[in-house]
């Protein structure tokens, strides 16, 4: 009598610690499961500013916006002075970012000279905007400058990979590029001396930005 107690004890024995390791090995998987969830959100959160997402992203889509909000009046001068003034507020925004936000101190100084350079251009091309607010022309003929921006957008690589440093430089660049292709739209139809000679100076300094910007992406490529 007493051997079958203890053998129906063993069985019992036996029976619970298979549940309980049962249980431990769900839960240690749960566990593990989460863990690794919870490690691939953090990873995708974080980039080196901190972001939670691409914000010069966001950024330059806003300045699109603003874009395609300007009353064209189909005079040349008006027009460019007009768009490259809410251009420029584009490339202040994501400066301001870069410097807020950026670690590497090549592109903060750049982010710097860019706010410093074109805050003074956007009052210049904004004064002449609203002194020229009532010329007319062709529509359809200056809203050929918009075509630099539409490409900008198309060229734009929509992911998240790296972090504020890299976003900026690859999206400066390519706004500072829209930015050359306007100007370069624009003079043929210049008829302003001033506004023509502001449009060159922008080709030139923006070039040269654009060329820092991408020998930065070839030595830091991710």
């Amino acid at each position: 009598m007493k051997k079958r107690n203890y053998k129906y004890a063993a069985v019992l024995f036996l029976s619970g610690a298979s549940c309980l390791f049962s249980a431990c090995g769900q839960n240690s998987d749960k566990t593990s499961t989460t863990s690794q969830e919870e490690q691939t959100m953090a990873d995708h959160n974080m980039g080196d500013g901190g972001a939670s997402s691409n914000k010069m992203m966001d950024l330059m889509h806003e300045n699109m916006t603003d874009m395609q909000k300007v009353q064209m009046t189909g005079d040349p001068d008006h027009d460019f002075a007009l768009l490259m003034a809410v251009h420029h507020e584009g490339a202040l925004t994501m400066a301001q970012e870069q410097v807020d936000a950026g670690k590497d101190t090549a592109l903060v100084n750049i982010a710097k000279a860019t706010l410093l350079m074109q805050k003074e251009e956007i009052d210049r091309l904004q004064k002449f905007a609203d002194a020229q607010k009532n010329s007319t022309g062709d529509t359809a003929k200056t809203m050929r400058m918009m075509a630099p921006m539409k490409d900008m957008m198309t060229q734009m690589n929509h992911n998240t990979k790296g972090g504020t440093d890299h976003h900026f430089a690859t999206l400066m660049s390519l706004h500072h590029q829209s930015g050359i292709d306007m100007a370069k739209a624009y003079i043929p139809m210049a008829k302003s001396v001033e506004i023509k000679a502001m449009a060159q100076k922008i080709i030139n300094d923006q070039q040269k930005e654009k060329q820092l910007l991408d020998n930065w992406l070839k030595q830091n490529n991710l």
